[in-house]
């Protein structure tokens, strides 16, 4: 993609400094978009590594193995292993909140109470830092939800949003991906950019408290404001949707699936003409869309028959020359060759940090092609460098904290990034 901005313009986060202890999606999201764009991200881990870490596949190397689920939410960090139920690791965790701009974190409120961490006391003792917090239900005016599991899945449930994703029989289906993870991602990334600027600009921090469950909200706002509308078409609709259109959705080609998107009446008419059936296009029966909503069956099945017996690539050609919105639904192999998104550079090339590379998604809050190679940290590759720059520490000083156990006792580091699970990151996104 072409660059408008002169490659010498600095990076809008260059000089915010984020520390960041989170794990799986949530936290580390938000985390790798404020290094995308500059800032400097220092991830602690515990001694055995963010879950992530542990969660298979994982490309196994010579030097050590690395998992796809990591690698593909962590890029840019410096990782700094600290072992936050000893002393010693505590006072350094504290250390460097003292000298940040920004904490990040997704683990729950009482796991965080037991390490002393909990974000109202952080917000108290440095009210110039900006703290992200990110849990299933919210730190405040959470009620019976105060402090339970939440997961992406939940979220989506508890928002309307798995209702709304519907087979074309009507039934709920699970999105297949952690949707309500990013959501509170991004949502958390815009929130710490507008603290950041009163932070420039009054010297105050700010306690960010985010639930999964309100930021999936806005993914249903439409849908919400029609439930609020009680009238007789949008109650006799049934099926797949009652608002977006017929047909809308997946459909079934000889070579896969597809995705249509017949949304006006005009669509519907171009699509009969595709089809090589204009004569239904005007048929009063299936005309009109809250007609067509009425005989979702029938207008399925009409469409499924004309899928079937054409490719993907067939189908897309027939309906973007009658100009109706279509699509092949790839596989994520297909998406990582996919040469308009590379065109677009909508896909990254990632330094897995053991010689090899991932393709990964861009981040589209800052579509600049990274001006330095962007890699994957190793577990606690960046202990000495953080310490020594952030913290003023030399060798003997990191020697006599590693006697201490502020890194972890020896015994309970991994030799592979695959050995054990976390004994601090104890909460779930």
């Amino acid at each position: 993609m072409s660059n408008s901005n002169s490659s010498a313009e600095p990076l809008p986060l260059e000089g915010v400094k984020v520390v960041e202890l989170a794990h799986l999606i949530a936290g580390p999201y938000c985390c790798q978009m404020l290094a995308d764009e500059g800032a400097t991200v220092i991830k602690v881990e515990p001694p055995s590594g963010d879950l992530t870490r542990h969660r298979l596949p994982a490309r196994r190397t010579e030097t050590g193995d690395v998992t796809a689920y990591y690698a593909s939410l962590n890029r840019g960090k410096q990782s700094l292993v600290l072992d936050l139920k000893n002393e010693h690791g505590k006072e350094l965790m504290l250390s460097l909140l003292e000298t940040a701009d920004v904490f990040v974190t997704n683990m729950r409120a009482a796991a965080l109470a037991r390490l002393g961490l909990h974000p109202k006391t952080l917000h108290e003792r440095f009210p110039r830092l900006v703290i992200a917090c990110i849990s299933g239900f919210g730190l405040d005016n959470s009620g019976d939800y105060a402090d339970r599991a939440g997961l992406a899945i939940v979220a989506e449930a508890m928002s309307g949003a798995t209702g709304l994703t519907r087979d074309h029989s009507g039934n709920p289906v699970w999105c297949g991906f952690a949707l309500g993870d990013i959501t509170a991602s991004v949502s958390a990334h815009a929130a710490v950019i507008l603290a950041l600027r009163n932070q420039e600009r009054f010297g105050v921090g700010k306690l960010i408290d985010l639930g999964l469950v309100e930021c999936m909200l806005p993914m249903v706002s439409v849908a919400m404001g029609r439930a609020q509308v009680d009238d007789e078409v949008a109650s006799s609709f049934t099926g797949s949707n009652n608002f977006h259109g017929i047909p809308y959705g997946a459909f079934p080609a000889s070579d896969g699936a597809v995705s249509l998107g017949v949304n006006r009446d005009d669509f519907w008419a171009r699509f009969c003409v595709a089809m090589g059936r204009p004569e239904l296009g005007t048929d009063p029966r299936y005309a009109t869309y809250v007609e067509r909503a009425k005989r979702q069956r029938e207008v399925h099945a009409v469409a499924e028959e004309f899928t079937r017996a054409h490719t993907r690539a067939e189908i897309t050609a027939k309906l973007v020359e009658a100009d109706v919105p279509v699509a092949s639904i790839l596989g994520m192999k297909e998406v990582i060759l996919n040469d308009y998104l590379r065109e677009r550079g909508s896909l990254w090339e990632v330094d897995d940090g053991h010689g090899g590379t991932f393709t990964l998604p861009a981040n589209t809050a800052w579509l600049e092609k990274p001006r330095k190679a962007l890699r994957v940290p190793r577990l606690g590759e960046h202990r000495d460098s953080v310490l020594k720059e952030h913290l003023g520490l030399g060798a003997s000083d990191i020697a006599r904290l590693d006697g201490a156990g502020a890194f972890g006792v020896a015994r309970d580091r991994p030799k592979s990034s695959n050995a054990a699970k976390s004994d601090v990151a104890t909460s779930r996104d």
